[in-house]
């Protein structure tokens, strides 16, 4: 017995010098069970559970070593953003949801981090009406003579603005806050500059461009997916034409190669996921530029998995023959003869739908072309597939093997819809990114 509890007394504390705890009290969760999530670039992880006692008392051991933030999550749905900086976090409240009532006993960056969260809440809001009457005042004739009331909403934006690079001036030079908050506020304010201050666009271009992706700080943050994806979002949204955008993704895409071209994990982490998201948008355009950029760098030491990405557009750029396909027992689509419009689709995909509906209103003018619509399909039941595709004029084909069929895999597909436009010899004239795409290039070369 006394052999046990001395093995146990020794397990219990080697598991203390592997971990880190946060520790809370919360009347209102008594009983409950609670989860720490943190982050691993883009991904979600759990770092640690407990059940609250009877008082609300509860302990969560997480990884030693773990820094960045996290979020303690209540079985009633509520939750709490921290930030795990030290070895011991201490928590007192009545609820996670009662913001107004909760301390921290020994984490000065938490309480930072809270007193900035609720100041610079109401900062935002402020901001927005202001930025809101500054543009109905600049652009109304009948109200832009109120020049006195217009200095007065600049000098309180410049007031405001002020405050929040006041606050950050005032952190320590080493603390995390000083460099997550800034970048989480990028990432906040992105969507915003894109749908309604168009007008920053080119600042926040320029403030992506300037980012040292490289920071370790990265890893446990959170912020990476959402600085990304919200940045491309941005770029896609510009009323620019197509191929102006799809420079601007390139110049992008060129820093992030060229800013993580010696940091092998963080670059085939972020290339992937980019790789990702350009494709399943059918921004082939990006995609291929991102690929090609990578796969001729020969510094950049890529892992298998996303070398075999990259290489559909090596084997499938634009002058390579696309692989012969067996359409059914008999045909295949090199028989057809003609220039045809490879489409990869499915009716489960809602924007596959939209896109039949344009390729219906082209497929007349298209046929007294010479032009052939086939029509691949990564349906997996017969009966969901005939109720899509029975009254198709266009060639389609399923084999019901999903994204398993042979002819996603020689293509490389991952997402729907997908495009080729090949010639008669199967050779790859285009990528369309859409149906108005192929038709615009169909229109301009095959008058």
């Amino acid at each position: 017995m006394k052999k046990t509890n001395l093995l146990l007394t020794l397990l219990f504390f080697t598991q203390l010098l592997q971990a880190q705890t946060l520790t809370g009290h919360y009347k209102q969760h008594a009983g409950q069970e609670l989860s720490l999530t943190g982050f691993n670039y883009y991904k979600s992880t759990t770092l640690g559970t407990a059940k609250a006692d009877s008082s609300g008392f509860f302990i969560i051991n997480y990884p030693k070593g773990y820094k960045g933030m996290a979020i303690l999550n209540a079985q009633d749905q509520a939750n709490l953003v921290l930030a795990l900086t030290q070895d011991s976090i201490q928590l007192k409240g009545t609820h996670l949801n009662a913001i107004d009532r909760l301390e921290y006993i020994n984490s000065k960056e938490n309480t930072q981090f809270l007193n900035y969260a609720q100041a610079q809440g109401v900062r935002s809001n402020a901001l927005s009406a202001i930025n809101y009457l500054l543009s109905l005042y600049n652009n109304r004739q009948d109200l832009a003579t109120s020049k006195i009331f217009l200095e007065t909403l600049t000098q309180e934006k410049e007031r405001l603005n002020q405050q929040d690079t006041n606050f950050l001036n005032g952190l320590d030079q080493d603390s995390y806050l000083r460099w997550f908050i800034p970048l989480r506020k990028l990432v906040q304010e992105t969507p915003v500059v894109a749908q309604t201050e168009t007008e920053r666009i080119p600042e926040a271009i320029a403030q992506f461009r300037t980012i040292d992706f490289n920071n370790k700080n990265f890893k446990n943050s959170g912020l990476l997916e959402g600085l990304i994806t919200g940045h491309y979002d941005l770029l896609q949204s510009m009323e620019q034409p197509l191929d102006r955008i799809a420079t601007q993704m390139n110049l992008s895409t060129q820093y992030l190669i060229d800013n993580l071209q010696d940091n092998d994990e963080v670059l085939n982490v972020v290339s992937s996921e980019l790789f990702h998201y350009l494709e399943a948008r059918s921004l082939f355009e990006a995609s291929e530029y991102l690929s090609v950029s990578l796969l001729n760098n020969s510094q950049c030491a890529l892992t298998d998995d996303l070398l075999a990405k990259l290489e559909s557009y090596r084997k499938l750029k634009v002058g390579a023959y696309g692989p012969d396909i067996q359409l059914n027992g008999t045909e295949k689509l090199s028989a057809i003869k003609t220039y045809k419009l490879l489409v990869f689709g499915a009716s489960w995909c809602p924007n596959c739908k939209n896109e039949a509906l344009e390729l219906l209103k082209q497929y007349d003018t298209w046929q007294a072309k010479n032009i052939e619509v086939v029509y691949i399909s990564l349906d997996t039941e017969e009966s969901a597939f005939k109720t899509a595709y029975n009254n198709a004029p266009w060639k389609t084909f399923c084999d019901y093997q999903g994204w398993d069929t042979q002819a996603a895999k020689d293509y490389y597909i991952s997402g729907t819809p997908s495009y080729f436009l090949l010639d008669a010899n199967n050779k790859i004239v285009l990528r369309p990114s859409s149906v108005a795409h192929a038709k615009a290039w169909i229109a301009q070369h095959l008058k």
